[in-house]
């Protein structure tokens, strides 16, 4: 077992915790989230020692979890859909925000499933393109292109929305 303070633990936990709940709420529902990311916690706690990066590692080790169970249903269901279908919302919002938010998450949910887990390791997850591709297993210019154009898809989309929502 890593020799982690229990300081440094709930640290990481207090400032990775929401972004890999949001990173899993790409697969699966609130609940399943929280426990692939305290599974997550449990494996750091685990390792012999430490991850140089622990937050790509989280990140990662989220990833493999959430591709693993989704795998195991699969094989348990023969089910056609990879993903379940209801998800946890993506946005916490107060109600002001609250369309603005549904907005939002309607239109990430719109985006190819690679494109959207790219949009939300860089923006909510702070990762670099490097630490994307790592997670991803892809090269860095794919990953630069593919979220240059879920920008460009998203932005597409939102002027759209603007502009029925101006006609209406």
């Amino acid at each position: 077992m890593a020799n982690i303070e229990p300081d440094k633990l709930i640290e990481w936990y207090e400032t990775c915790g929401a972004e890999l709940r949001l990173y899993a709420l790409q697969w699966h529902s609130y609940q399943a989230a929280e426990d692939l990311i305290q599974d997550a916690f449990i494996k750091l706690l685990k390792q012999r020692h430490s991850p140089e990066q622990v937050r790509p590692w989280l990140f990662r080790v989220v990833r493999n979890s959430s591709v693993s169970q989704i795998r195991r249903v699969q094989r348990q269901k023969k089910a056609k859909a990879m993903f379940p279908q209801t998800r946890g919302r993506w946005f916490e919002s107060g109600t002001e925000e609250r369309l603005d938010a549904k907005n939002a998450q309607a239109i990430l949910e719109t985006l190819p499933s690679e494109r959207r887990e790219i949009v939300v390791l860089r923006i909510w997850g702070q990762l670099s393109f490097r630490e994307i591709a790592d997670i991803i297993e892809k090269s860095i210019p794919w990953v630069h292109r593919e979220y240059r154009s879920a920008l460009g898809m998203i932005k597409s989309r939102l002027e759209s929305s603007l502009c029925h929502t101006k006609q209406a």
